[in-house]
């Protein structure tokens, strides 16, 4: 390793320089000085010498009870212009004292965020001509240290940006990084335009890496331009006006000459050390010359020609007599800018400034002084005499590239301003300013800055430098108050007080000023700052402390002679006698060149007939929100038009399907008129509503019947028109517009048919063969012809007819039952509604539907008969009234006698066997059932038996009485009414209530085949000795309407308490991450930038941000079906509703619509607000993003030219095009189109992350939001893709009732799965990614899998249409996906020796597959089974809705050879409980039982009750039944009221130790 060492060291050797290692000052300030590291740093604060005045002692604007800005800078600083300097000083003197400022001194960078402390327009000042009350000049406050301004012991302190040192700052720049910049990395020179060039004719490079140089328009042009244009030099403001940029130059050519020297002097040396020893070098010409040179003269001349005399830098203690603290370099000696130095002292060169330059040539041989004339192209000159200041603001460049040596030569032939208080137009009145403010009052805005830093008044500044206060104005300055009226009118101006204790320091010290030079303040100010520098600095040329000394002493001395005139001369093409031997004065009569005449600005003087100066430009004002406007309002329009505009191409999409699907019908419509035989026959659509949509039918018209059929594509009749008794006219009414396939058909007392076709030439034959119809039936018809929405428009539908039935039958209530028609909630009618009423005509239809039962079965034919006393074919107002009044206050003899009348149609007194076996038939077919002759012979033996006849007799009142009216049966028919829905009926008599009453505590009894029997060949069933005791619950009718609606709501509440909850919850978590937002924007950022320009816009906007952030990070928890499919087996299942996860997805997305309007429309006002704001003011808002100086932050740009804004665009339009394609009219319609448009959920994700990475605002949160979902969904998706997808084959799919689709298909061979378990399947022809979750209905022995699905959604009715075999034809069932299975089922109920299994509504669906399994089970041979017995409690409002599960139940009695199971079925809601056909259908399933041993409402053996099941009673009588048994399992499935009574039910049981322990296994639904 060492050899290897040697290698490496030896050959560097060699390359050693000659250049001893120093350390050369730091560009930032740290470390300047060893002990207080951050003295002299960039950011140090400003120091004090006097005590801050804030207003509030903390950060308010000090002398807020001074005047205004304005008053006092025309009273103190306007004057007579174009007074010359009286001690010669001249215009090099006052600029490159501008530089010097510049080199030590940068606060005018405004605070983040903006302040605004504008400064009042006096309506007669010039800036406001129109006298307006509202007009500000803008003032931004100075930016400070954050960490002050919170208490009057920490008072804001404002900031200087860079070094307070003489460090080359405006020649290398403010940091290391813009000194790279400019380096021309070789040689150690700085970067030039031509390498090439001589040092005298050399020029900095263009700024093409576009440095941050200030750029603010320039108000001759009055527009922003690229700071490309600029050339790049050191400081970052040196491009404000030709003097300036010409200083800059100068010292970047001295640069390069010095690294010229010092390459031939040290040729071995690098570039890094040639550009650090010229700069070294630079610094101390530079730190002599001010030091020594300029700050002597600028601060005082006499008349004799005397300065100051700057004390030395080393000096003996012997000797000192004032400024003894400073000798040689100090630690404790602190170089900070103080604030009076800023504010005020330093701007002592504003009364010096001169409103032009002369520009002067090259000496001509004659001794002309050649003084250059001024091209322009303003206020209709063509060339002045001499450059107007004004105009030349950020147009430097134009002057200084061509003419840099005629600007040397004018700025020491050009004489400054006379030293006094007046400040010449071009700066009081027009420097420059922002684009809304073109020009700027200088003197008003020194004085606005002395306020804002919170400078003390007058007197306390002069007694914080050691000076004595002022007694009187006059004391200010004797000479100027005896001369001039301004210390006067100043006077009073502050109030007419005797000293000038609240006076503006800015004013106050310059009106001290004398023609020597600045008042004793502002000299001592000064001084005192200048020393603290040069003493401060560790690094100044003259420090010869041998820990710190960087030049020998013959450099010192050298330095000591370098003058700017020296430097002048070195570089550029200046001559030695065409400038004065001290450039920073100037004599008519010694110097080469005299000024022709004193330069004064405003007075249009000529000179030789031109004009010597032009006049300023007038001030201009901007309009930020110029140019947006069109933008603004076509990008809220284009957005807000893309909703309907997504609306219309959705609809579209469906006219355009609808169209397809409307030709592919055309193509099959003559296939189908071949196939049918029938010609009175019609396949159409018809409408039904507005908001009962469509449905298919066939019209069949029945000649033989004289009626109109309606029937459904299976044949099951919805609706039949009787024209047997027709006398009015039929009207039709077709389409002639669209596809002309429309028409509506209307009959009086009937509401209108409206049928679509699937052509004109369809909807002809059928009205050619309707009017046959009714021409032979000797009905005459009227045609007319409207356009297709006036058809429907006029069409009287369902949804009309019913409102109007509604009050008829309240009306017939309030009659029948002497109530007020408040209790009926008919309010007040009006004759018109009263006549409409009477003048109803109830068809058979519509009298069917009032009874809840189809319009074709014989119980509706005999009853409407019977009603129908006029014999018209239909039942008027009086004819229902009188039938109501019978069958709601008669007895039961009374309604014994009208069933009887009713099937009497002969009215002969009797009922022969066979017509009481009809209307038997007729009661059945109210439930779809039927039985065979044997069943209802042994039914019709009991019944006569029951009445004493013999099996053949005629069955009379009495007999009929005895059956139906007997003492077993009287209070229950008592109590029946006539079932309409809309009717609240109470019971009229205390014997109606006490029979109810009785009814309800009934206990029925279980019935079961006896197997002896059956053996026996006995078909009957026989009561058994059962314990087991099935109560129902006592429900009673709510008293009034309000009541009903309080119930609704408490048992809504029961049902969806969990869902309640946990959406509550949720709510109040989405409330609180909005308010944490609104209320950090709206208190704890109330003055950020933002907020202060949108005001509580940006509150708004940020808190609906961060709920959004929310809402759509919440999502994906909803959409992780496995994993919810997983925790749904868990414990949680018990507390959480993940049934429900689609419901809260819905309403999740809904939240997330709403915060995303509310989003929108907040961005739509502040970007209004945004985009009325100066670009340099939002830059401090919107810190990360970077944009040209030259661009203007308009409406555009925010909106399409950053990341947040054109992110948030696509946003906008991807959730439109979700949202509206995700309605239930395109799930309905477009699936497709919803699932692929739902599939851009991927484009949302990453745009909201786009969108945020932007940081316009704020850093990034969603993705804080965004990470848990993520993980979970992304883990649910690899689920998803690993699971073995199987693709099967549909061998069965068939329509049932109740909407519900059967679907049979093959099963995979690697398919095991367990009774009650449940599988995702999807639809190859619907979408092949979209799963859905359905239990199965087969059971594990079964060699197929089996799915009933009911058509209650999109996805499900879609579903519906496409196994649908009208739709199939001839092809094969679409294949489906088959993922699963998934849940654990209830499988244990084999380990008890008892089970319970409840299944209520939906919750029913696992045990279709249980029961059978269970079956099966106990069938198998050597299967052992510790359960006994099997008790299955079916709770359903209605079993019409799981006519399937009927079937299912079927079978396993069937199977149930060993009767191992007992089922009992709660019918819970009819619509009325104890209406006539219910009671009768009631006693008829008693005697039916008995007999047949079958329900007449389902066909079962089990049991049908009316009413909920009480199961503590249930359950406590197994323990009667089964004696003996420790344990019972119940095992419950349903909506949670039911499964809680459950559970209450096992609790309360398993308080007593004799019962049982009932073990409580439960799902919701």
């Amino acid at each position: 390793m060492l050899i290897w060492a040697l290698i490496l060291i030896l050959p560097l050797a060699g390359c050693q320089s000659d250049h001893e290692e120093i350390e050369y000052s730091p560009q930032d300030g740290w470390y300047n000085n060893p002990v207080h590291i951050d003295w002299g740093a960039i950011d140090g604060q400003l120091l004090r010498r006097s005590s801050p005045v804030y207003a509030d002692g903390v950060y308010h604007m000090a002398g807020q009870s001074r005047p205004n800005p304005f008053t006092i800078s025309e009273k103190a600083h306007s004057g007579t212009p174009g007074l010359g300097s009286a001690r010669g000083r001249n215009a090099m003197m006052v600029y490159f004292g501008q530089q010097v400022v510049e080199e030590v001194l940068d606060s005018q960078r405004p605070g983040c965020p903006r302040e605004f402390e504008n400064i009042p327009v006096p309506k007669d000042h010039p800036y406001n001509p129109e006298g307006k009350d509202n007009l500000f000049m803008p003032f931004l406050r100075t930016r400070y240290d954050a960490s002050t301004g919170f208490s009057p012991n920490n008072p804001r302190q404002q900031l200087n940006e860079i070094t307070p040192y003489l460090d080359g700052t405006l020649i290398y720049g403010p940091a290391r990084a813009w000194t790279d910049a400019i380096r021309a990395f070789k040689d150690g020179k700085l970067k030039a335009r031509d390498p090439n060039a001589t040092i005298k004719d050399s020029f900095p490079a263009e700024n093409t890496i576009r440095l941050p140089f200030a750029n603010p328009p320039a108000p001759r042009q009055h527009l922003l331009r690229p700071v490309s244009r600029f050339l790049a030099i050191g400081n970052p403001r040196g491009n404000e006006n030709p003097m300036l940029l010409t200083f800059a130059i100068l010292f970047f050519r001295w640069h390069n000459k010095i690294a010229e020297d010092l390459k031939r002097e040290h040729p071995t040396w690098g570039d890094e050390e040639l550009f650090e020893e010229a700069r070294k070098f630079v610094i101390a010409h530079h730190q002599n010359i001010v030091m020594y040179q300029w700050l002597p003269l600028w601060l005082k001349i006499t008349s004799t020609g005397d300065t100051i005399d700057i004390p030395p830098y080393l000096k003996n203690d012997t000797q000192c007599t004032e400024y003894c603290g400073f000798n040689g370099y100090s630690t404790e000696i602190h170089p900070g800018i103080t604030q009076e130095f800023q504010t005020a002292a330093m701007r002592f060169g504003h009364t010096l400034v001169t409103p032009g330059l002369w520009l002067r040539g090259p000496l001509q041989s004659n001794g002309d002084c050649n003084f250059r004339k001024v091209k322009v192209n303003i206020q209709g000159l063509d060339e002045v005499h001499a450059l107007r200041l004004c105009n030349a603001y950020w147009n430097s460049q134009e002057t200084v590239e061509p003419q840099l040596d005629d600007l040397v030569r004018g700025m020491t032939s050009t004489l400054a301003e006379k030293e006094d208080h007046i400040m010449v137009p071009d700066l009081r009145d027009h420097v420059f300013g922002p684009l809304d403010f073109s020009r700027r009052d200088l003197g008003a805005i020194n004085i606005q800055r002395g306020r804002d830093h919170g400078l003390a008044g007058y007197n306390a500044v002069r007694l914080a430098y050691g000076l004595s206060a002022k007694s009187t104005w006059r004391d200010i300055n004797p000479s100027l108050f005896d001369r001039l009226q301004v210390l006067q009118d100043l006077q009073l101006l502050y109030g007419n007080t005797t000293a000038p204790d609240e006076l503006d320091i800015f004013s106050g010290g310059l009106l001290e000023t004398t023609e020597d030079g600045p008042g004793e303040l502002f000299t001592a100010i000064m001084l005192d700052q200048f020393l603290r520098i040069r003493h401060g600095d560790r690094f100044w040329f003259e420090n010869i402390d041998s820990r710190f000394r960087r030049f020998s002493d013959d450099e010192i001395r050298k330095i000591r002679q370098i003058t700017l005139r020296d430097i002048i001369l070195n570089v550029t093409n200046v001559l030695d006698s065409e400038i004065s031997a001290d450039v920073f004065l100037h004599n008519n009569l010694t110097d080469p060149c005299g000024q022709p005449t004193q330069l004064a600005a405003d007075t249009n003087n000529k000179f030789e007939n031109i004009t010597v100066i032009e006049n300023c430009t007038n001030l201009q004002h901007y309009d930020y929100f110029y140019g947006s406007e069109a933008s603004f309002a076509l990008s809220f329009l284009f957005l807000g038009l893309c909703v309907p505009g997504a609306i219309g191409i959705m609809i579209l999409m469906v006219k355009m399907r609808q169209k397809k699907i409307q030709e592919a019908r055309k193509i099959l419509a003559p296939k189908q008129r071949a196939k049918s035989n029938d010609p009175n026959s019609f396949e159409a659509i018809e409408w039904m509503g507005p908001t009962m949509g469509e449905r298919k039918v066939k019209v069949k018209l029945d000649n033989d019947r004289k009626k109109i059929h309606i029937n459904d594509t299976r044949r099951k009749p919805l609706r039949m028109l009787d024209l047997r008794k027709m006398n009015a006219k039929v009207h039709f009414r077709k389409s002639r517009d669209k596809l002309r396939n429309t028409i509506s058909v209307r009959l009086p007392n009937e509401i209108d048919l409206v049928l679509r076709f699937i052509d004109e030439d369809e909807r002809d034959a059928f009205v050619t063969q309707l009017e046959a119809f009714l021409q032979g039936l000797g009905i005459n018809r009227e045609v007319h012809e409207f356009d297709e929405k006036s058809v429907l428009e006029m069409a009287e539908t369902k949804e009309e007819r019913q409102k109007v039935l509604d009050t008829f039958f309240r009306v017939i209530c309030v009659q029948a039952f002497d109530r007020t028609p408040g209790q009926m909630n008919i309010g007040n009618l009006s004759a018109e509604d009263i006549n409409k009423v009477q003048k109803i005509q109830l068809t058979r239809t519509e009298f069917a539907e009032a009874l809840g039962l189809k319009p074709t079965s014989v119980f509706v034919r005999n009853m409407f008969l019977l009603v129908d006393s006029d014999n018209n074919n239909a039942v008027s107002f009086q004819e229902f009234l009188d039938m109501f009044v019978v069958m709601s206050s008669g007895d039961a003899d009374d309604k014994a006698m009208l069933m009887f009348n009713m099937y009497d149609l002969r009215r002969r007194g009797y009922l022969t066997r066979g017509e009481f076996v009809k209307m038997i038939k007729s009661l059945l077919d109210l439930s779809d059932q039927s039985i065979d002759d044997g069943e209802m012979n042994n039914l019709i033996d009991t019944m006569f038996t029951t009445a004493g006849l013999s099996p053949n007799q005629n069955v009379d009142l009495n007999a009929f009485k005895q059956i139906f009216a007997s003492e077993e049966h009287k209070h229950t028919l008592e109590s029946a009414s006539l079932g309409i829905g809309t009717i609240e009926q109470a019971p009229t008599s205390a014997k109606a209530k006490m029979g109810r009453r009785a009814n309800r505590d009934k206990f029925l009894k279980s019935y079961r085949i006896n197997r002896n029997d059956k053996k026996r060949g006995h078909t009957g069933l026989t009561r058994t000795k059962t314990m087991v005791k099935v109560k129902t619950e006592e429900r009673e009718v709510p008293p009034s309407p309000s009541q009903a609606k309080v119930n609704e709501i408490i048992r809504w509440i029961e049902n969806y308490k969990r869902q309640i909850f946990w959406v509550t919850l949720y709510t109040l978590v989405l409330v609180g991450v909005f308010g944490e937002r609104a209320y950090y924007y709206s208190i704890e950022r109330e003055n950020a930038g933002l907020r202060r320009i949108a005001g509580y816009g940006v509150t708004i906007t940020r808190g609906a941000a961060s709920a959004m952030m929310f809402t759509y990070a919440s999502l994906l928890v909803t959409m992780s079906r496995n994993v919810i499919t997983f925790l749904r087996e868990t414990f949680l299942h018990t507390y959480i509703p993940f049934d429900s996860a689609i419901d809260f997805h819905k309403l999740i997305a809904a939240y997330a619509l709403f915060f995303t309007v509310m989003h929108c429309v907040g961005h739509g006002i502040n970007l209004y607000h945004i985009s009325t704001q100066a670009s340099t003011d939002l830059n401090c808002v919107f810190r990360e993003y970077f944009r040209a100086t030259d661009i203007l932050a308009s409406f555009h740009y925010w909106t399409y030219g950053t990341i947040t804004g054109i992110t948030g665009v696509i946003l906008t339009l991807i959730v439109i095009i979700m949202y509206v394609f995700a309605i239930p009219y395109a799930r309905r319609n477009l699936f497709n189109a919803f699932w692929f448009t739902h599939n851009f959920y991927i484009l949302l994700y990453i745009f909201m992350v786009l969108h945020g990475s932007g940081r316009l605002v704020q850093n990034p949160l969603f993705q804080n939001f965004l990470y848990g979902p993520l993980v979970i969904y992304v883990f649910d998706k690899l689920v998803s893709v690993s699971r073995k997808k199987r693709e099967v084959s549909v061998i069965q799919a068939d329509l049932l009732p109740s909407d519900v689709t059967g679907l049979k298909f093959k099963r995979p061979l690697d398919f095991e799965y367990k009774s009650g378990q449940w599988v995702r399947i999807a639809c190859l022809e619907i979408g092949a990614d979209e799963y859905h979750p359905f239990t199965l209905t087969s059971a594990p022995h079964e060699d197929f899998l089996s799915l009933h699905i009911r058509a209650v959604g999109p996805w499900t009715i879609n579903l519906r249409s496409t196994y649908d075999p009208n739709n199939l034809g001839d092809r094969i069932p679409p294949k489906v996906y088959v993922d699963g299975p998934f849940g654990e089922g209830h499988q244990d109920w084999y380990k008890y020796p008892v089970s319970v299994l409840v299944g209520g509504g939906i919750g029913v669906t696992p045990f279709a597959s249980i029961l059978k399994d269970i079956v099966h089970r106990s069938q198998v041979q050597n299967q052992r089974m510790a359960c006994q017995k099997v008790y299955f409690l079916w709770v359903t409002r209605t079993q019409k809705q799981f006519e399937w599960v009927t079937d299912i139940i079927r079978e396993v009695e069937n199977a149930d050879k060993q009767e191992l199971v007992a089922v009992h079925i709660f019918i819970t809601q009819f619509q009325q409980k104890f209406d006539l056909r219910t009671t009768m259908l009631y006693i008829c399933e008693r005697h039916f039982h008995k007999v047949a041993g079958k329900s007449l409402f389902t066909g079962l053996s089990s049991t049908t009750h009316f009413g909920r099941p009480q199961f503590q009673e249930f359950l406590a009588s197994l323990n009667q039944e089964h004696r003996g048994v420790k344990q019972v399992g119940v095992f419950s499935c349903g909506p949670p009221p039911m499964t809680l009574k459950v559970d209450r039910a096992c609790t309360e049981l398993n308080k007593n130790i004799h019962l049982p322990t009932y073990s409580h296994h439960f799902e919701n639904f």
